[in-house]
């Protein structure tokens, strides 16, 4: 009998490893077609039933300029539909109007994405977020809604802005939306004051501008969240920054402070000044206030004709790390928004949007980076030595900083995984590889927790009997 209840243990514990490890390496395939791209830009691409798989045709000459589709692929049947198409006469003079970079919003049935103006070139400085809705590609090219307001004609509107704002992602609420940010008046003023930073829209407050080229009414009142300075402006050793990008949005519903209150936050990395003629990436966070429709002590919210938009009334940009190599990558929150990951040093690191020490969470051989969170909070999916990771992050548990392989390094020599983008359910993580020239979109599992649980309690059970024999 006893030799029994271990058979069963010993066999239970390598079932269940078996399974992980087949679960591990189990990958899939959802696009095949060569004529386009089919690419996710590290973007919301999952939709909020975790069935779709949202991407742009990003066209092989000439980019977003001559990008004329949105698409989504379903996990299950393998499916495209193409949600959007923009108009273009001829897409391949790099006019466009163009569209590119698509997320969908954390409820219901809509999408955002870049947008070319109509009549003017595409370019940093001239492109939109169109929201698109349904996505059942009933939407035609002129029929779409546009979120930020854009204003480029004297005097300027508060919340309207004057260029072009990309990289949309909305607030997991579906409040907010935010971006990142170049400047036309400023261009053509100045193009070293051309800077590029971060902005966001509060929808439901609309914005009407005047008519003219280049200008459109937006369904929500859009301000930039933060202040950049030239680099030779900027007085070595201080927190200001020449440029803030790599953006994200602080949990699903913002950070918990220290008395208990919740606060919206957008985290992005600012270019600082250390020493005289030296350029350091650093991890900053920018409080959000829920009133963005006040001008704060900078200046206009709209800008003027020689100087940048300014940020609302409490808007408070706050550093998190002083640091003595850069720190990289697109900043991603756990969804409580208790910590942000970033990249420092080939390895992903984590930080608390309160301050304090960074703490190291990968350790893998070969660096690793492209950081996104598993919607619990647990583990954080990475790519690493042509494969796609996960690591244990859960405070306080002994295998912290373990790392789980889930794809095959030899199945693509040489063509790693990269833009990973985990489903809102947990369960699958999305990602571009390029094949033969091709970004194509895979999906592999996340580990079940049950195959875990199996495992460790197969284990236990062999360790408690033989404990028990010998005592």
């Amino acid at each position: 009998m006893r030799r029994l209840f271990v058979t069963c243990c010993v066999l239970l514990f390598l079932v269940s490893l078996a399974a992980s490890t087949a679960l591990a390496y189990s990958e899939i395939q959802l696009t095949y077609g060569t004529d386009v791209n089919h690419s996710l830009d590290n973007n919301l691409n999952w939709s909020p039933d975790s069935q779709w798989v949202d991407y742009d045709t990003r066209a092989f000459v000439g980019g977003i300029n001559n990008t004329l589709t949105l698409e989504k692929v379903n996990i299950a049947t393998k499916d495209i539909v193409v949600m959007y198409t923009a108009p273009n006469p001829n897409p391949t003079d790099g006019f466009g109007p163009g569209t590119a970079a698509v997320s969908f919003f954390p409820e219901g049935d809509t999408v955002i994405a870049i947008r070319g103006i109509d009549g003017v070139h595409y370019n940093q400085w001239a492109r939109f977020g169109a929201m698109i809705s349904p996505t059942d590609g009933s939407v035609g090219g002129f029929d779409y809604v546009i979120s930020d307001a854009r204003d480029v004609t004297p005097s300027f509107t508060p919340g309207a802005l004057r260029g072009g704002t990309h990289r949309h992602e909305p607030t997991g609420d579906g409040k907010f939306i935010g971006f990142t940010y170049n400047d036309e008046i400023m261009q053509y003023y100045d193009p070293s004051y051309n800077l590029r930073t971060i902005g966001c829209t509060k929808l439901g407050i609309p914005v009407d501008v005047d008519d003219a080229l280049g200008n459109q009414d937006g369904i929500g009142f859009s301000v930039l969240l933060v202040k950049v300075k030239r680099q030779a402006d900027i007085t070595p050793g201080s927190d200001d920054v020449f440029q803030a990008s790599e953006d994200s949005w602080v949990g699903a519903k913002g950070y918990q402070k220290l008395d208990g209150t919740w606060q919206r936050g957008y985290a992005f990395i600012g270019k600082t000044v250390p020493a005289p003629g030296v350029a350091r990436n650093e991890v900053y966070v920018v409080d959000v206030p829920e009133d963005i429709t006040v001008a704060g002590p900078d200046g206009p919210l709209e800008g003027t004709a020689t100087t940048m938009p300014m940020p609302p009334a409490g808007a408070v940009t706050r550093r998190l790390t002083w640091s003595d190599t850069d720190c990289f990558g697109i900043l991603r929150s756990s969804l409580d928004g208790s910590r942000i990951a970033f990249t420092r040093d080939g390895q992903i690191q984590l930080i608390s949007p309160l301050g304090g020490a960074p703490v190291q969470a990968t350790s893998l051989a070969e660096g690793t980076g492209d950081p996104w969170w598993d919607p619990s909070g647990k583990f954080i999916y990475s790519v690493s030595a042509n494969s796609v990771w996960r690591t244990n992050v859960i405070e306080g548990d002994p295998d912290f900083g373990t790392s789980l392989r889930l794809t095959d390094p030899d199945l693509y020599p040489g063509i790693s995984p990269n833009a990973i983008v985990v489903s809102p359910d947990g369960q699958w993580v999305a990602f571009n590889r390029s094949i033969s020239g091709v970004n194509q979109i895979f999906i592999t599992p996340t580990p079940e927790p049950s195959t875990f649980v199996l495992a460790a309690l197969g284990l236990l059970g062999m360790f408690a009997f033989i404990r028990r024999t010998r005592g």
